[in-house]
């Protein structure tokens, strides 16, 4: 085990699948774990734009595809010979659409996009990942977002809120199925300034969520009780407390660093 609490307990270095590792929080969760001492597997649509940690594995695919996931853990399994965390982290946004912004088949579609990707690759890849992390005794660990709790004021649309709703019964399920062997939390981070991409219905998400972070800095710091604004690498150490020893009573459980949103 490593000196904070982060190795598995026979001493083999541990092992963590990231999805959407290349970029945002995910890449600071990568580079945190890789810091930390774990090897590392990320799966992402997207080539990372600049080189990851050394001991980092890249699976190019798609979060919404059962053989990709599957793909993942093999070269997790073939590479390292072991996984001990899956992190759930791959998403896109809404950009805040509301019932009425669209039109009505460009919302469905919408929808899709953002449930088939925060909610249905979630479930992929905890059903890609289950078997491995059993011989583990391992754990997962998902992003979630304030918009699991909260609807208003907090730039999420009506797909988004839904699809985080829904990834918060998806923990909390998973917990209660996969325990006593995989333990299963999350973080929920409020205000945080990432490149997540949005989606409209009428194609790929392409555009930033945040473009312009000046204004948007200022509405957060308005918005939440402690007038913070975290960056990706202020929440990476979270998760991997959730992975570690540390945690070791916890399943179920949800963090939330969100400036104290969660008492407004």
């Amino acid at each position: 085990m490593s000196a904070d609490g982060s190795g598995t307990a026979g001493g083999a270095t541990p092992v963590v699948l990231v999805t959407g590792g290349c970029s945002g929080i995910g890449r600071a969760v990568v580079e945190d774990f890789a810091a930390h001492g774990h090897r590392a597997v990320v799966l992402d649509q997207e080539d990372p734009r600049e080189a990851l940690p050394a001991g980092v594995a890249f699976v190019r695919g798609d979060v919404r595809s059962v053989r990709d996931n599957e793909r993942a853990v093999a070269v997790a399994l073939d590479r390292f010979g072991r996984l001990d965390v899956f992190v759930g982290n791959a998403g896109v946004h809404d950009a805040g659409a509301r019932l009425r912004d669209l039109p009505a088949e460009q919302l469905a579609e919408a929808a899709r996009q953002v449930l088939d990707v925060d909610v249905v690759g979630y479930l992929l890849g905890a059903r890609a990942a289950a078997d491995a992390l059993e011989r583990t005794g391992g754990c997962m660990v998902f992003t979630l977002s304030d918009a699991s709790f909260l609807v208003s004021g907090n730039g999420a649309g009506v797909a988004y809120a839904a699809a985080k709703h829904a990834a918060l019964g998806l923990v909390r399920h998973l917990a209660a199925d996969l325990a006593p062997r995989i333990r299963v939390n999350a973080v929920a981070p409020g205000g945080v300034v990432t490149g997540l991409r949005a989606v409209d219905g009428s194609g790929p998400a392409s555009r930033p969520v945040f473009g312009d972070p000046d204004p948007i800095v200022r509405t957060i710091r308005a918005y939440n009780p402690l007038g913070t604004v975290l960056e990706p690498e202020q929440l990476a150490p979270l998760y991997r407390f959730l992975a570690s020893p540390r945690a070791a009573g916890m399943t179920g459980e949800v963090l939330r660093p969100d400036g104290g949103l969660s008492v407004r």
